[in-house]
């Protein structure tokens, strides 16, 4: 699976910073809402954080990966939606290397899509330890940037 399959040009999301890691969180789950799929963002927000308790999906070096299963509305036919967020100003995540984060890749996964949202979760991990990748996407100064970054490293990592 490439990471072209996962992130689109649509969502991929540049903000100068957040105030904290719930704040981003909500921020990612409305962008999804109001783009891509009608969610209960109070439920998904909340679904986000309970996972967050179980432990921070801040990866290391910067980057984080907040996923959930969540109810997406019976008329939909996806089962998964997607975000990147790349902020100019890091926040506290509570990574597990104490760094703040700058890169996040946001995963939501309807109740009933099987394992296919682990294997997009592997595949978002398997891109971004590239280190190349991240400072790449650090380095852009524009979605379009970042999209032609996601493609550019997918092609020469095969992500």
């Amino acid at each position: 699976m490439k990471i072209r399959d996962i992130i689109t040009p649509e969502d991929i999301v540049i903000r100068d910073t957040a105030e904290s890691k719930k704040q981003i969180l909500q921020d990612m789950v409305h962008v999804i809402s109001s783009q891509k799929i009608a969610l209960n963002e109070r439920l998904v927000t909340e679904s986000l954080l309970e996972r967050e308790r179980l432990g921070s999906t801040g990866l290391g070096d910067g980057v984080a990966i907040p996923h959930a299963r969540c109810e997406f509305p019976e008329q939909s036919n996806q089962s998964i939606a997607g975000l990147l967020l790349k902020l100019k100003q890091p926040i506290e995540f509570e990574a597990n290397d104490n760094q703040p984060v700058d890169i996040i890749f946001m995963l939501l996964a309807s109740q009933n899509c099987g394992t296919e949202h682990l294997t997009r979760l592997a595949a978002i991990s398997r891109f971004i330890r590239d280190n190349n990748a991240a400072e790449q996407i650090r380095k852009a100064k524009s979605s379009s940037h970042v999209w032609q970054v996601l493609c550019k490293t997918a092609m020469s990592s095969a992500a």
